[in-house]
């Protein structure tokens, strides 16, 4: 009887192990490769309390994020959807507390002095409309989906929606609290090429 008991807690044991998976982010490496990057910088500078540290590890974060430029079958969690076809703007987080943020009108995406200046910058360098954040491709399996879902999605980082221009809003202005914020839970602008249903 003993034997027979020792069998079903180690067979419900073996069931009960399968809850357990890796998480979805972990399994793209370039995506956990990024991850554990901001999770590096994040850590020791919030342990540190230095706001010089702070600020500097924010500003590493987002080189970070400029460097993982094109992007292929990250998994995230679709957060947020707001507006409507034509100036749809998302939230997908990728990570424990951290997320990509893509957008097609960029008058409602962004305000205060980051619209003025991108606004300035786009007006002198050509004529043409800032691209949309998120492709005609990507807003049409965006309407397949409800909030809270895992998708696998496509892109680029490091450049405001594939415009060239790097988001240096996060660079400048921010004080310690603000700092402190975006390592504890940053968000970066994205340009969303591809969505699909994770599996």
């Amino acid at each position: 009887m003993a034997g027979r008991r020792a069998f079903l807690v180690g067979g419900s044991s073996l069931a009960l192990g399968g809850c357990w998976d890796t998480p979805c982010y972990e399994r793209n490496a370039r995506q956990k490769a990024f991850l554990d990057g901001l999770q590096a910088l994040a850590k020791p500078a919030l342990a540190s309390n230095n706001p010089l540290r702070i600020e500097e590890a924010a500003k590493q974060s987002v080189a970070l994020a400029n460097k993982v430029g094109g992007f292929a079958d990250w998994c995230g969690t679709l957060k947020t959807i707001e507006g409507n076809a034509q100036n749809v703007a998302i939230t997908v987080e990728v990570g424990p507390q951290i997320s990509l943020y893509a957008f097609n009108d960029w008058k409602l995406a962004m305000t205060g002095s980051a619209a003025t200046m991108l606004a300035d910058l786009f007006s002198t360098r050509s004529r043409e409309a800032p691209p949309p954040g998120l492709s005609d491709q990507a807003i049409t399996a965006l309407k397949t989906f409800r909030l809270g879902e895992r998708v696998k999605l496509g892109g680029r980082m490091g450049e405001i929606a594939g415009s060239g221009l790097f988001d240096v809003s996060r660079l400048f202005g921010k004080g310690e609290a603000e700092n402190r914020q975006f390592l504890q839970s940053p968000r970066f602008v994205a340009r969303i090429e591809a969505l699909a249903a994770s599996t």
